[in-house]
């Protein structure tokens, strides 16, 4: 079982760092578990300009190593992003990595199980919850649940009462219904299927060559 942690702070050592690490070291308790963990502050990513290019050749042409994040989630079984609440939304280090990790048309979740985790201090982790959720479900992605934690500002998550033994039950939630094949929920089947059938594919097919890799991906994942 592999899984992929990304957090989407701009704080290595933040309170969202703190959790995710946490987890990770649950996961790595078990041993069938091998876990990539990336802070997206390290790549220093560059802004999508929105050529297009990547629906056909597949990757990027703006060279900051993203593609090693997005081929290490391709390998994954499961993504786990984590992510601060800025201005009710998610921090622009993270919606750098959203704009350009080809999720949408090349549904590259697909099957994948997801899981959001969410940190605060006064409001809007609904709304961070719900825009990863939605990233999961239109990515073809199977959603797990996700961690809404009210912190107060630069503090220690891990030494709140408590917090330790809701992270162990959330990793073992996350692992258990990786290993048990947890099947996406019907409502957001019949959503994939509608979107790839009557919205995202009619569209593809008349542009061949614009969108060669994402066919080509749809063919290999057997989508269509």
């Amino acid at each position: 079982m592999k899984i992929t942690i990304i957090n989407g702070s701009p704080r290595k050592s933040g309170s969202t760092a703190k959790i995710l690490k946490k987890m990770q070291e649950n996961f790595e308790k078990k041993e069938d578990v091998t876990v990539s963990y990336y802070d997206l502050t390290d790549y220093s990513l560059l802004e999508c300009s929105g050529c297009l290019s990547c629906y056909a050749r597949g990757v990027c042409h703006l060279k900051d190593n993203l593609e090693d994040i997005n081929n290490n989630v391709a390998e994954s079984d499961a993504l786990i992003i984590g992510s601060p609440v800025y201005v009710s939304n998610v921090p622009g280090t993270l919606k750098k990595y959203i704009d350009r990790g080809h999720f949408v048309l090349e549904q590259s979740l697909y099957g994948k199980y997801t899981f959001a985790v969410s940190t605060y201090e006064i409001g809007g982790s609904s709304d961070v919850v719900s825009i990863l959720n939605k990233l999961f479900r239109i990515s073809g992605g199977i959603i797990l649940g996700n961690l809404q934690i009210k912190l107060p500002f630069n503090s220690n998550p891990l030494s709140l009462p408590g917090m330790e033994k809701r992270l162990g039950k959330t990793s073992n939630h996350i692992y258990n219904s990786i290993k048990g094949k947890k099947r996406k929920k019907l409502i957001d089947r019949l959503f994939n299927w509608f979107a790839i059938r009557h919205v995202i594919r009619p569209y593809a097919v008349k542009k061949p060559k614009q969108y060669k890799a994402v066919l080509e991906r749809w063919a290999k994942l057997n989508i269509v």
